[in-house]
């Protein structure tokens, strides 16, 4: 599996071969086919673990009125920021959905489909639950884009944050507090009705 993650981040899909991954992993392409199928699963598998290393602690199904909003937002948002502190594998993730940003490819679209990512299902829950009752369903879904991305500017642009002219030093105490800023940020925005634009 590192060794898939690994060149999957750095190939793509579309450059990434069965030969190539098992060559890092020093394995034999059989192994793929017995474990994953082909490359196909062998890659949707990749997407799940990365996705999961976002998503937060509880990847459970998360009923509605389980938990305040407010909580399940913040814990997100405070999972979604731990890449900051360790961005060794969590680096890797993020190439590999640099890659499906550029050029969503066929299993990624599946995966999506398939609604196994856990962050989406998190972030649609809080959405829902702090919108107002009558939110349409495209609402819900920008809401859920813009919720489940809070973070992420934090994390890809981490070396550029730390040097000047922003200076951010990331620790567990920086983190905590950043955090609870993009929650309030988050939630009022939530909260707030739209202002009219024309």
């Amino acid at each position: 599996m590192r060794a898939a993650i690994a060149v999957f981040a750095d190939h793509g899909y579309a450059g990434a071969s069965v030969r190539r991954i098992c060559q890092r992993a020093r394995a034999n392409p059989a192994a793929v086919k017995h474990y994953f199928g082909n490359k196909d699963g062998l890659y949707q598998e990749v997407l799940h673990v990365a996705s999961a290393a976002f998503a937060g602690d509880e990847t459970g199904k998360i009923e509605r009125g389980e938990r305040p909003p407010e909580a399940m937002l913040r814990d997100m948002i405070r999972h979604q920021l731990r890449p900051v502190l360790r961005r060794n594998t969590i680096g890797r993730y993020l190439r590999v959905f640099a890659w499906e940003d550029m050029a969503p490819s066929r299993p990624y679209k599946q995966f999506l489909a398939a609604g196994r990512v856990p962050v989406v299902a998190r972030a649609s829950t809080i959405a829902r639950e702090l919108l107002s009752p009558d939110a349409t369903s495209e609402e819900v879904a920008v809401a859920t884009v813009w919720l489940m991305n809070q973070a992420m500017p934090f994390v890809r642009s981490r070396d550029t944050l730390t040097a000047p002219p922003f200076g951010l030093r990331f620790d567990q105490a920086m983190v905590d507090r950043l955090a609870d800023r993009l929650t309030r940020l988050a939630l009022a925005g939530l909260a707030r009705a739209p202002a009219r634009l024309d």
